[in-house]
């Protein structure tokens, strides 16, 4: 292949290249014809569970739950941001240990993670002939909040970072 055809191909798969390639976030490439195009957004993060968007600081106040085993970091939120839900929400304090029929107020910002078995663990054992037993949890979007200062109970501190 020679002349016209094949540099209209080469040009072609380098354009191809040029837009699926990562490139450094928030920076635009050039597409055929000179075009500006810009980078894609990117996935969109799961929804959390304190009405506001994951990465967002927000101020929380609430009671760790006593009841179930539940350990010492579920708070129930009962105001974000000074504004009462339509019911109280129960997160995970990820970074903090709650004392015990104590009003907590915390500064932070609610995070996740997946927790449980992937599909594809049980898709991948299928394949080789195995078995692999479900955790305890479903596979799911799990919520956690990160405490990063406590204005209440006063004497309370989030840990340092190592």
């Amino acid at each position: 292949m020679t002349g016209w055809k094949h540099l209209s191909l080469v040009l072609g798969g380098a354009a191809i290249c040029a837009l699926t390639t990562p490139h450094a976030i928030g920076q635009p490439t050039v597409g055929p014809g000179g075009a500006k195009v810009e980078p894609a957004a990117g996935p969109r993060p799961p929804g959390g569970v304190l009405g506001v968007g994951l990465g967002d600081y927000v101020t929380i106040e609430g009671v760790r739950v006593e009841e179930g085993k539940v350990g010492t970091r579920t708070l129930i939120v009962e105001s974000v941001n000074g504004k009462k839900p339509p019911k109280p929400i129960g997160i995970w304090i990820e970074n903090l240990e709650l004392p015990a029929k104590t009003r907590c107020v915390l500064k932070g910002y609610e995070s996740g993670s997946m927790i449980g078995t992937p599909p594809a663990a049980f898709e991948a054992a299928k394949e080789q002939g195995r078995t692999v037993g479900e955790g305890q949890a479903a596979w799911q979007w799990h919520s956690h909040f990160v405490a990063l200062i406590v204005v209440e109970p006063k004497g309370l501190e989030v840990p340092k970072e190592k």
